[in-house]
């Protein structure tokens, strides 16, 4: 499990934003939501925490509130406490009873694989993930584990036994001012995991564009496209209007294609100077298609996923 997975805002006293993402796809694929425990300190120093829930099917939200006196996180091991209910690397559990209304359960993980990291290969922000004074950081946890368990959401009991999910976390001051995230772990025909991002990067007084990307199949496949690894992004078009993106990338492990539609969505809260008072729209059920080739052109992956995780704030 790497560091970044663990608390990182211990001694924090403003601007800071710190959650994590837990992505949860029932194996029927009729559920799919997204659990969001989280913490931020807006610039006068107060500070809140909270648990996000979004409703893939239908599109609702839930912004949960708590005083930070109930917010209780490890920063030696991935543990998370928010008054009653808890998270970690082998699972959650919710008793959320508050004017936004109830979520209870309890789901555990098993079968996981957590993001290949080390000393030669950092988490997926690479070296830009150690510098200091960036607006926004990272990682990847979990990039597939199996599912047990069900959610009592809205009266309606969500069955995940079988299901798959995914977990990561961003921690920081804000969110980028313009981003694309995608995130697949279903696809048609074979067992994978895929995550891309591209964003406006702010850094000590000046701005560059920067992106990553990640491809593996959990067996011979295990791949990066960044700007830290010097491949490049030859082709990239947007439509926020339209929920749609596509792009190529080129680098030292060959050619990555996709292409992307958001389907549905809802409101998030996103941090802007510790403020959860940005709105941004995240899909689940976004249908992302991945192709990967090498240097010779011989196709080594593609796939369609439909229960794909989408966002664009441009």
């Amino acid at each position: 499990m790497i560091k970044q997975a663990f608390f990182q805002g211990k001694n924090k006293k403003r601007r800071y934003f710190e959650g994590w993402y837990f992505k949860c796809i029932s194996a029927d694929r009729k559920h799919a939501i997204a659990i969001i425990p989280g913490m931020a300190i807006d610039p006068q120093g107060k500070k809140q925490a909270f648990i996000q829930v979004i409703n893939a099917v239908t599109g609702k939200t839930w912004y949960h509130h708590f005083p930070y006196s109930e917010f209780i996180a490890l920063s030696e091991r991935f543990d998370v406490e928010i008054d009653n209910n808890a998270f970690n690397a082998e699972g959650l559990s919710l008793n959320v009873d508050t004017e936004e209304g109830i979520i209870k359960g309890r789901l555990t993980f098993k079968n996981s694989h957590p993001f290949p990291s080390g000393k030669k290969n950092p988490g997926i922000m690479g070296p830009f993930g150690v510098l200091p004074f960036m607006e926004c950081y990272h990682a990847i946890i979990h990039l597939y584990h199996e599912i047990n368990g069900e959610i009592e959401l809205d009266g309606e009991i969500l069955n995940f036994t079988g299901g798959v999910g995914y977990i990561e976390k961003d921690y920081g001051r804000s969110f980028p001012r313009t981003y694309l995230w995608l995130q697949a772990s279903h696809f048609n025909l074979n067992n994978a995991s895929f995550v891309f991002s591209r964003a406006r990067i702010p850094f000590l007084g000046i701005e560059f564009p920067g992106f990553f990307a990640y491809l593996t199949d959990f067996k011979e496949i295990n791949l990066r496209f960044a700007t830290y690894n010097h491949s490049k992004l030859v082709e990239w078009e947007v439509d926020q209007e339209k929920g749609t993106c596509a792009g190529k990338l080129t680098g030292p492990a060959g050619q990555l294609d996709f292409k992307a539609r958001m389907a549905g969505g809802g409101k998030l809260r996103a941090p802007v100077d510790g403020l959860m008072d940005r709105e941004i729209v995240e899909s689940i059920t976004a249908e992302v298609w991945v192709r990967l080739a090498n240097h010779q052109g011989d196709v080594l992956f593609e796939g369609i996923s439909s229960e794909a995780g989408m966002e664009i704030c441009l």
